[in-house]
């Protein structure tokens, strides 16, 4: 944002009217709650923003929507699987790389994380209905790229005009014999991001944590709340190597599907965003019987507090030492 004193001819007051009335008139008089004017002198004085309201369809805030916090966050990290944005490119492209979520290919050389896949909804589309787009674009998906698995994400509009995503997702599954993941979660949902967090973790927890039975031996951990923004789940991970953990999991970030669904065969869970997947932690422990702690490895300071806490819950005198 320019700093307002080197614009000393502008009305500020005048500027922000200029601004809302490009809006419709309902959604004028919601954004005009979002805007503060400071002035000189004033710095401090009833400086009160009004955001923790419901996304207005359309209008793409700087803090996100369920959509961005579903697809965006928390499952568009797992780079294994196709993700299909079921709605208009804008909102594809709205979290196509906007976040630095990266991945490694893993042996079975699957990696599809740069790409951007929507169904492209027209007008034709909101007003006849878009569930045949969207069945052909996940069998378009399929046959191109063979994934473990498919997410279908709804946004605004699909929700307003009433596409059922989950018969569409069930269909396919059936069809293609893979697991497709449909989310509703429009954008307009909840107040922010954080609605489609729990969208999102409720799915992976009630159709893919706990579907695949492994024996694992050793220090076995999943780490919560790590999206891997710019590489820092794989120093996390390294120093684990060094002290003899195993990572089973990540939530989400350098995540794949299959791990996903092994995630119950790990030991401990190791909390580190707690808001937007606490809950998860949670629920595994209460299916699973997976204790679960938080961590922070941010620091050096705060990373050997963070690994000192995890050597108490494993009480293995070798694994302490180290």
């Amino acid at each position: 944002m320019p700093n307002l004193k080197t614009l000393p001819t502008i009305d500020l007051d005048e500027w922000v009217t200029d601004v809302i009335n490009l809006y419709p008139a309902k959604v004028a008089k919601k954004r005009k709650r979002h805007m503060v004017v400071r002035k000189d002198g004033e710095e401090g004085k009833n400086q009160q923003i009004e955001a923790n309201v419901r996304t207005v369809p359309g209008i793409i805030t700087q803090r996100g929507c369920c959509y961005a916090g579903c697809k965006g966050v928390v499952i568009g990290p797992y780079g294994d699987m196709v993700h299909i944005t079921h709605g208009p490119v804008g909102c594809s492209f709205y979290s196509w790389l906007t976040r630095r979520n990266l991945f490694k290919p893993r042996e079975d050389g699957y990696n599809f994380l740069s790409y951007c896949f929507t169904t492209d909804m027209q007008d034709e589309d909101i007003i006849f209905g878009g569930e045949k787009k969207l069945r052909a674009a996940i069998e378009e998906a399929y046959k191109l790229f063979k994934p473990k698995a498919i997410g279908v994400y709804a946004t605004c509009p699909v929700g307003l005009i009433g596409d059922d995503v989950q018969q569409v997702a069930r269909e396919a599954s059936r069809d293609l014999g893979i697991p497709v993941l449909a989310f509703n979660c429009e954008g307009y949902k909840g107040v922010s991001q954080s609605a489609g967090h729990h969208i999102a973790n409720n799915k992976i927890f009630e159709q893919a944590i706990g579907l695949k039975d492994k024996e694992i031996e050793g220090f076995t951990v999943n780490i919560m709340g790590e999206y891997n923004i710019g590489g820092d789940a794989w120093e996390v991970e390294r120093v684990f190597k060094k002290c003899g953990v195993k990572v089973v999991s990540t939530f989400s970030g350098d995540g794949s599907y299959d791990e996903m669904c092994e995630a119950h065969n790990a030991k401990l869970n190791l909390v580190m965003c707690h808001r937007s997947i606490n809950y998860v932690a949670e629920m595994m422990e209460t299916a699973y019987g997976i204790p679960w702690i938080k961590v922070n490895f941010i620091g050096i300071k705060a990373m050997a507090k963070s690994l000192r806490k995890i050597a108490r819950v494993f009480n293995d005198p070798e694994l302490t030492e180290r």
